[in-house]
């Protein structure tokens, strides 16, 4: 039976009303939802000062996946890299400190960890070990460390992370599995592409065999776009991040955007090296952009000048992420942006046979109405059918 679950926002509440958690999932058919932790406390409290009220609140919400709090420019704070640049885009080194909570890491792999044993005493499915090099500001900064290197740093943290929790011993063999997001395209880097997780996997020491692939959808789609001088949709990105085999299906299928899309998604989900890694499929949509925003991590054209001019950091931040928002991270149902839901359930009845253990989560936690968007991708979808 194909596992279902659903992100959750407090704005969800105020939609069902009356009804319990549990008898919401009943009636949508989900196993569960996922919850942000961050959202649950903030990053910067100790989570064990609020344990017991935590899990309470979390069993009546019916979580079964957690999805880790996660903090900004972690290749740079961690691996010491271009640290002064750091500094110098935080404000102060007591920024940096009061961001992290220390200038060892020390902190946040304590509370990365609390999260863990929250989601094992919750006897959780999955907990979302969400590595990404991001700017605290959207578009204000490009990268100045290569993918490559924040790639290779980010396999690194997720060994220290396993080893930190074999040293406490809470990795065992029935502690929920990690399941590692994949990157957006564009404005962050992290683990992208299938290669980037073959490279993980080659590196890793994983007794228990926890670590899990879980692609977002909508973070692939991230990389596409549409040329409208060109007629043709391709990868908005620079010429060092397109690999041969992105070239070959922008040549082959650049005049069905839609197409282009699903041979994208396939090309990374169905290696069959690792489509037996994949834990989860994070489903949602993307609209084909006519504008690459951003590029190397740094907004582009009118729109850089304009973060530029705001006079604040609240303002440049908020600027930022409604661009991230309006065309990047918008988690729209499917159908409503590049994909067409036929081909998404064909790709799942797909996977399922290769890989019966794997879930799905329908992630269309920044739309406004949300219980109107997973009606309309559940119908769209008819998995039942």
């Amino acid at each position: 039976m194909l596992m279902q679950y659903s992100t959750y926002k407090d704005e969800l509440f105020a939609e069902i009303k009356s009804k319990k958690m549990d008898e919401f999932c009943e009636e949508f058919g989900l196993d569960g939802m996922e919850v942000f932790m961050d959202d649950v406390l903030p990053r910067d409290q100790d989570l064990y000062n609020h344990k017991e009220w935590i899990i309470h609140k979390l069993s009546i919400l019916n979580v079964k996946r957690i999805h880790c709090s996660y903090w900004a420019y972690p290749t740079s704070f961690l691996t010491k890299n271009n640290f002064n640049e750091l500094v110098d885009r935080f404000g102060s080194c007591e920024k940096v400190v009061d961001y992290y909570g220390d200038l060892t890491g020390h902190y946040m792999f304590k509370r990365w960890a609390q999260e863990y044993e929250i989601a094992t005493e919750l006897k959780a499915q999955s907990y979302i070990f969400h590595l990404i090099d991001y700017a605290p500001i959207d578009g204000k900064w490009e990268y100045t460390i290569s993918k490559a290197n924040i790639r290779q740093a980010m396999i690194y943290m997720i060994q220290q992370f396993l080893n930190y929790l074999m040293d406490r011993n809470q990795l065992t063999e029935d502690s929920p599995s990690i399941e590692v997001e994949n990157a957006g395209w564009g404005l962050e880097h992290g683990l992208q592409t299938v290669e980037d997780y073959k490279l993980m996997y080659s590196q890793l020491y994983d007794p228990f065999q926890k670590v899990k692939i879980g692609w977002d959808i909508n973070h692939l789609l991230h990389a596409l776009g549409y040329d409208e001088q060109k007629k043709s949709a391709q990868f908005f990105l620079p010429d060092s991040e397109i690999s041969v085999q992105m070239v070959e299906m922008q040549q082959m299928y650049g005049n069905e955007p839609k197409v282009l899309a699903v041979k994208w998604l396939e090309h990374n989900i169905f290696d069959s090296e690792l489509v037996k890694r994949i834990g989860c499929l994070h489903l949602s949509d993307c609209a084909l952009k006519t504008k690459e925003f951003f590029r190397n991590g740094k907004l582009t054209g009118r729109y850089y000048d304009e973060i530029i001019k705001l006079d604040s950091w609240d303002k440049q931040e908020n600027y930022g992420v409604d661009i991230v928002l309006s065309s990047y991270d918008s988690h729209l149902p499917l159908g409503d942006g590049t994909l067409e839901p036929a081909s998404i359930k064909a790709m799942i009845l797909k996977l399922y046979e290769k890989n019966p253990d794997f879930a799905i989560l329908h992630e269309l936690k920044n739309n406004k109405n949300q219980t109107e968007v997973l009606t309309k991708q559940l119908l769209r979808l008819n998995l039942k059918g």
